[in-house]
């Protein structure tokens, strides 16, 4: 075998297509990105990978990346504890368990998600999972802000100029898990010293310790939160299901124990080639909950998240 000699033919061809399709959805189940990069092996991958709808329509609908999964009401409280379990009317007005609400929920989400599948809406499963909002798991969203401020003036009358320009930049965290829960962290140290710390378990190390340690020190400002992905009871005015889809709720801890942050956001995409990577700002609140008292934060400042992804997070587990 010389460089000349021409490479021997790809030996996938030859087996059934059966076979092919069962390794790609098994790899499609574990990670979708996965799955899509095995379409530079060779032509017949490429070629089951985009017209290969069943491995598409089990990624829609599974438990592990599936929009069934996707919460569209408060899964836990804002400081991740478990939601009070009550029961709620349904509409018979017979009383139903939330577990069973959970289980309604769940299976009209799915209904939903199969109604969707339609030429007008998302033509394809594949189109379905590339253009239908969803949060990303595998990484955390970054918000860079940089602003100009005036600094403190000289008193050396030997100075030529007057204040000195001061460029100021910090930078906001959020990075969603896929049970309903999220971490928020608010700091100016940039990212390549932060987004391997963004876990629950450090969070919670660094609450319960009496000092920082490092290298996760800024974990000490992060703060707990919840997050919910909106649906059509949100928008009931609007008919275009991916508008109605498209908002994106989290309340966080606040400064102080009755203090709540809500931050209220949209799913956005930036570029050609992604898809949900960017998430936009509606509107920031902070409430009082011992007065009952809303306050508007005004978003002079604050920019647009952009996804990041974190080969440490995996798939993005639960916290």
């Amino acid at each position: 075998i010389t460089e000349t000699t021409p490479p021997p033919p790809c030996p996938t061809p030859s087996l059934p297509d059966e076979l092919p399709a069962h390794i790609l959805r098994d790899v499609a189940v574990a990670d979708v990105g996965d799955f899509v990069r095995l379409s530079l092996v060779c032509k017949h991958f490429a070629y089951l990978v985009a017209i290969e709808q069943r491995i598409w329509k089990r990624v829609c609908l599974g438990s592990e990346f599936g929009f069934t999964q996707v919460p569209r009401h408060w899964q836990k409280g804002v400081e991740w504890e478990e939601l009070e379990v009550q029961e709620e009317a349904d509409e018979d007005g017979l009383l139903v368990s939330m577990r069973e609400l959970e289980e309604r929920r769940r299976a009209d989400a799915l209904s939903f998600t199969v109604s969707l599948h339609d030429p007008a809406v998302y033509p394809t499963w594949k189109h379905m999972f590339r253009n239908r909002p969803r949060i990303r798991f595998n990484g955390c969203y970054i918000s860079t802000v940089n602003y100009v401020r005036s600094g403190q003036a000289s008193t050396n009358q030997a100075t030529w100029g007057g204040a000195p320009v001061l460029i100021v930049t910090y930078y906001r965290y959020l990075r969603f898990f896929r049970d309903g829960t999220t971490i928020s962290l608010l700091t100016t140290t940039s990212p390549i010293d932060v987004v391997h710390h963004l876990t629950p378990e450090l969070l919670q190390l660094h609450r319960e310790a009496p000092h920082s340690h490092l290298p996760s020190a800024v974990m000490h400002q992060a703060l707990k939160g919840r997050w919910r992905q909106s649906s059509a009871l949100d928008h009931p005015d609007n008919t275009d299901p991916k508008d109605q889809e498209a908002d994106l709720y989290v309340e966080t801890e606040g400064v102080g124990s009755k203090y709540m942050y809500r931050m209220d956001l949209s799913l956005r995409s930036a570029g050609k080639g992604t898809r949900n990577n960017k998430i936009i700002w509606r509107s920031f609140y902070s409430y009082n909950k011992l007065t009952d008292d809303w306050a508007e934060f005004q978003l002079k400042n604050d920019k647009p998240f952009f996804f990041s992804r974190v080969k440490s997070y995996g798939v993005g587990e639960s916290a």
